[in-house]
């Protein structure tokens, strides 16, 4: 998500919903678009027309690609999270690394992804309108937390089996990852009030995985 200008995904939900082709520029256009309209007026106050005015394109368009409102911002958060959870991929994918380092990289690369000025601005957008629209907040964890903890959970059996953990339950491991990230540097960058640098974030990440390694330690 640290991008919002990388290329979109391809592919679809199962309710039929297309998303965007990787690499097409016309609809990288439409996201960027999107992506204005919703973080300036909100969930709630974007238009389908005014995303489809901003990006030049028809509203027919925008209905065909993506259905209604809900499938747009779909589509915008799986846009952002593409580069992130390839590069989670990526560390999780080598098995032949230590688990506690491949831990180390995740978290860095999760936090730096989730601090990011689009990410924010898209996590707002989520919590602003979950009270009205649960389904939105349903969207944007099932985009990035559930993802995230999915790729933990691989790493926490690697853990487990080396005998540098132990858990009773794996969720559990993988609540504690997420709490200790978004911690209180993560809520003054959610609030505004602070402006934390990519190496606050690394810093923040390789001392909360310390920090949970001790307290699951055999």
């Amino acid at each position: 998500m640290e991008k919002i200008s990388d290329a979109c995904l391809s592919s679809s939900t199962e309710d039929g919903q297309q998303r965007c082709a990787v690499g097409d520029p016309r609809e990288d256009e439409i996201l960027r678009a999107a992506f204005e309209e919703f973080t300036e007026r909100g969930f709630h106050g974007a238009t389908m027309l005014a995303v489809a005015g901003r990006a030049r394109a028809s509203k027919a368009t925008l209905y065909e690609k993506f259905h209604n409102k809900v499938g747009l911002f779909h589509a915008l958060l799986e846009w952002g999270c593409r580069q992130t959870m390839a590069d989670l991929r990526s560390i999780v994918d080598d098995v032949g690394r230590d688990p506690k380092d491949a831990l180390a990289d995740c978290a860095a690369r999760v936090l730096m992804a989730m601090g990011s000025p689009p990410a924010l601005a898209l996590l707002r957008i989520s919590i602003a309108e979950g009270a009205r629209r649960p389904e939105v907040g349903t969207i944007y964890n099932s985009l990035t937390r559930d993802p995230i903890v999915a790729f933990i959970r691989q790493l926490v059996e690697r853990l487990v089996a080396s005998e540098a953990i132990v858990i009773r339950e794996p969720e559990e491991f993988g609540a504690a990852f997420i709490g200790l990230l978004r911690g209180d540097l993560f809520y003054q960058a959610l609030l505004g009030t602070a402006t934390p640098t990519p190496e606050d974030w690394e810093r923040l990440a390789r001392r909360a995985v310390a920090r949970l390694l001790r307290a699951f330690a055999p």
